[in-house]
Parts: C-alpha cells; structure tokens; sequence
C-alpha cells in the first residue's frame, strides 16, 4: 500500500503563517511540521511508498522529506496549484494509482493509533466519519447509509450526515474508479472542485465502509483557529514551539 497526499494549495486562510511556507510546513508543538508528522506516523505504520502532490513552495516539502531514510517518494507538481482545486492534482497523479492507496489531504493532523487500526481493519476500503462530534458549517460532512458512505459534501446537514475526514483507506479497484471519474471531470473543464464531486458519483456502484474515528483525533487545520487547536491537543510538557512561533 501506498498513500497519496495532497499539497498543492496556498493555504490562503492561515493569513501570515503561509506567507513563506506551505501549509504541510507549519509546525507542531514537538518542533515536527505537519508534513513531517504524517509522513513518522504512516511510515511507523508500514508505508514506505508516498505520492505527495506540490504547488506552492514545492521546494520545501521535497527538502523535508530528503531527511527520511528508507521511504520512497514520489512528486508531482501542479502547475496550476493557483487556480484549480484539488481534484487537477488527483487528476495528475494518476499514473501512481496503482494499487491499494490511503488518499489524505497534507494539512491533517492525527494519532498514529488510528492509522493503526484503520490499516489493521479486515475491510479493503474505509472511509472516516465520527457520529459523536457535531456538524460543522465549513468542514466535509459524509452521509452514511447501512455503514456506507453515500456522499460527501460540506452542504449536506441531514439525520444521516456526520463529520467526516478526507483520509480514505481504498482497494485498487475503487481507487482507480475514482481517479477514472476524477479525469472525466478534469476533461470537462471541472478542475476547481472537490475531488469528492467526482467520488460522489460512482458511491452507488461501490462500496466504502465507514469507520467511526470516535476516540482518536483527526482534524483538518484549515484556519487559525483550527491551527490553535491542533497546537494545543499535540503538546506536552517537552514542547519546543508555541502555537504562533
């Protein structure tokens, strides 16, 4: 298995903190960034193999990761990082969809015993939702049907809508369906939405279990106010950097 990691944005609403960085690149109370921390966790984990989308920046991501021995890396820039969303990097990184994937998007911040556990599950293809947390207005809701992911959108609000991560556990079949659906869009001139436009729309001919992450910590850092809070729920005494460093 391999994962692809998508981190072509500008991360534009973190204000000043991405003036002279990408997003991947803020750090952590423990001094790792947040590239830097998904890259020990899933390597802890047993990945060795990542293919991690660039745009902004780029120089520096493909700097951090020349500090891992023995893990594979494989880049593909975007040149359009500016103007498209990430559904052109999916779309662009599709000859490296070739088998049993973990697609995340680079600004999340997790447990390493979620990944864990996600990996260890007898199920193929996973996706994550937590029925505990409420509904936030700007982040992905997924709509969950007998345990099935049904559809992800940040506008759907219903009984059977939860909070939902962009990390997903898929077989090869499903990924390369995907990324087939993501080419379509991208042919079309649909290159400044979700990636997730495009998974909605082959759900009703798969099937990708969700999987409840009530009990770990996953979060997107999407804001400041989303960069304070992973700031405090990640340090511990030893920490070498503050929140606003």
């Amino acid at each position: 298995m391999k994962a692809l990691i998508f981190n072509s944005g500008l991360g534009s609403r973190m204000g000043t903190l991405t003036k002279d960085k990408p997003k991947a690149m803020l750090r952590l109370p423990n001094g790792e960034t947040i590239f830097e921390r998904q890259i020990r966790i899933l390597s802890d984990c047993g990945i060795t193999e990542f293919v991690v989308t660039l745009g902004y920046l780029k120089e520096q991501i493909i700097k951090a990761s020349e500090s891992f021995s023995g893990i594979r890396f494989e880049f593909v820039y975007n040149p359009q990082y500016e103007t498209t969303n990430y559904i052109y990097s999916m779309y662009l990184a599709k000859s490296h969809i070739d088998g049993d994937m973990l697609i995340l998007h680079g600004d999340l911040v997790f447990n390493k015993e979620l990944i864990v556990k996600i990996l260890a599950d007898k199920e193929k293809t996973l996706c994550l939702y937590n029925e505990k947390l409420p509904l936030s207005e700007k982040d992905f809701k997924g709509r969950v049907q007998n345990g099935l992911l049904k559809e992800v959108s940040v506008n759907i609000f219903d009984s059977d809508c939860f909070a939902f991560q962009p990390l997903y556990k898929l077989s090869k079949d499903i990924a390369v369906m995907w990324v087939n659906q993501v080419e379509r869009f991208v042919k079309r001139g649909e290159k400044n939405v979700y990636a997730e436009n495009a998974l909605n729309q082959i759900l009703d001919n798969t099937e990708i279990r969700a999987f409840s992450y009530n009990g770990d910590y996953i979060t997107e850092v999407d804001n400041m106010s989303d960069y304070t809070s992973v700031c405090a729920i990640t340090a511990d005494k030893q920490s070498a950097y503050t929140c606003m460093y």
